[in-house]
């Protein structure tokens, strides 16, 4: 329940048996008009950070004349502003009087709600960012001071718990010790480790433009090193790398532009009848420039304005079957490291 309705709204609305009324002056007679049975407040202001735009979204919650307290709903600015979501998220509870404009007043009660509001930044971008006087990585952590959240199976991003100093040195001697033979390992590690670096490398006009394909046939455990390899961000297995050649090209743009300064996959490149292995030749030649040129695909809005365009902004690993048959020049930006049945040590591989 909502405590102290007397003081939750700023003139002209106020609350009157679990209803939200609006002061209307008339003829120099002052009257009270019902808006909706329930009453909506503001809980928290929330902008989504993406590296390029902010979108603003807002938390709102409510109870119900009856008694009911109602969800707490997500709501963009734009939903905001036709409050078309009243009906769509509360269903027959988020009625309201069909007089005009009320609609318009709901929304202005709202956002002028008296209680605490909190505001918070919601980055959908990983990497580093300068915030205040500082550079900051953000990564989805549960203890960090700042929110990132990555959707779908990017989730698997996250950091844990520091390693301790014996985790790594247990970790070091592993790779040392032939998990890989050293034509795989090194340049693997080195693409890995070369991820944090991306954007200072850019900033100095050096930035890496090439993609690293794993090659090799089924069974060579392409998808589990390249998991190896991605862990070091997150949380991996061979069967939930973040991307794969089913994907659609935009999808997959889309994705590694949120993935900043971490190492990606897009995995199992494979034979796939004519129209399939079409479109993941389309989409490994799309990946060459996506990296190879450190380019994103220009985009109009609804109004036909240019959006500003999302590139690549962090490293890649793609596993195949087959060296890609694509153009020259996009065969030039792939870094091939060719993978054997007999390179895995399966007994360290655990």
């Amino acid at each position: 329940m909502i405590e102290n309705y007397d003081n939750i709204y700023n003139e002209p609305y106020c609350v009157k048996d679990g209803c939200l009324y609006e002061t209307v002056e008339r003829k120099g007679k002052v009257t009270m008009v019902r808006l909706c049975d329930y009453v909506p407040v503001l809980k928290s202001e929330i902008t989504f950070d993406d590296g390029i735009e902010c979108r603003k979204a807002f938390e709102v919650g409510a109870v119900h004349s009856n008694g009911t307290t109602m969800p707490t709903v997500t709501v963009t600015a734009d939903e905001m502003s036709s409050m078309k979501w009243l009906i769509e998220k509360w269903g027959s509870l988020g009625s309201y009087s069909p007089a005009n404009n009320t609609l318009g007043k709901i929304r202005h009660a709202i956002m002028s709600t008296k209680a605490d509001v909190e505001f918070r930044t919601v980055y959908s971008q990983t990497g580093w960012r300068p915030i205040g006087e500082r550079y900051e990585f953000l990564m989805p952590s549960s203890d960090s001071q700042f929110t990132v959240e990555l959707q779908g199976k990017l989730n698997a991003y996250h950091w844990s718990t520091p390693a301790s100093s014996d985790k790594l040195f247990y970790l070091t001697a592993m790779l040392e010790n032939g998990l890989l033979p050293q034509r795989v390992m090194l340049p693997l590690l080195a693409v890995t480790f070369l991820s944090p670096l991306e954007h200072f490398l850019k900033a100095a006009s050096c930035e890496p433009k090439f993609i690293t394909a794993l090659v090799g046939k089924t069974g060579t455990r392409k998808s589990t090193t390249a998991a190896l390899m991605c862990s070091f961000f997150g949380s991996f297995t061979a069967s939930t790398l973040p991307m794969s050649f089913h994907d659609t090209a935009n999808s997959i743009l889309s994705n590694i532009y949120s993935l900043k300064d971490v190492l990606t996959c897009v995995d199992d490149l494979h034979p796939n009848g004519v129209y399939g292995d079409s479109e993941m030749k389309s989409t490994a030649q799309n990946l060459a420039r996506f990296y190879g040129d450190r380019i994103g695909r220009a985009r109009l809005n609804s109004k036909i304005e240019l959006q500003p365009s999302r590139s690549p902004t962090g490293m890649c690993l793609v596993t195949a079957e087959y060296v890609p048959e694509i153009s020259q020049s996009g065969l030039a930006r792939y870094f091939i490291v060719e993978m054997k049945a007999d390179d895995i040590d399966l007994v360290l591989m655990t």
